[in-house]
């Protein structure tokens, strides 16, 4: 039993790894520098939307096997242990989501980067409203995510 709870604890924390990379990315892209405000092209290196997106596509990926591995040690696990480990699933699967829609963001931004004409405003800003909606439900998860740990590991 002492094997899975390792293995739960490992889990949150290689999740947690990917909330800081996801952290990164976000803030690449929607935290104020005056590099997007003043963009000078020979001063300011601009952003690579397209780099950014491999790297959303790939905490996907991880985030997705993360949580196929929880999936598989939920019918091992004792009540305590338990109740964790389906709320990280559930959290996982809200950052998922929330990594999904930026991940089509900064496609949609690469596109107007390479100024192709299927970058539609309105539909980047649908989805912006729904980005913030994603960030806001997993980022409410994250407190109660975190009590859950403490009362996990005790």
């Amino acid at each position: 039993m002492q094997e899975i709870k390792y293995e739960i604890k490992l889990i949150a924390t290689e999740i947690n790894g990917l909330l800081n990379r996801y952290i990164e990315i976000h803030n690449s892209v929607f935290k104020f520098s005056w590099r997007k405000a003043i963009p000078l092209p020979f001063f300011f290196k601009p952003i690579n939307f397209d780099s950014l997106h491999n790297k959303a596509e790939q905490i996907l990926s991880e985030l997705s096997s993360s949580n196929k591995r929880i999936t598989l040690l939920l019918e091992y696990i004792n009540q305590k242990e338990s109740h964790f480990a389906h709320f990280l699933s559930e959290y996982c699967t809200a950052l998922m989501e929330t990594v999904s829609l930026l991940k089509r963001i900064l496609y949609q931004l690469y596109l107007k980067s390479e100024n192709s004409n299927e970058y539609n405003l309105d539909e980047h800003n649908k989805m912006l409203k729904l980005y913030k909606e994603a960030v806001n439900r997993y980022s409410a998860m994250g407190s109660r995510l975190n009590e859950l740990y403490i009362e996990f590991i005790e």
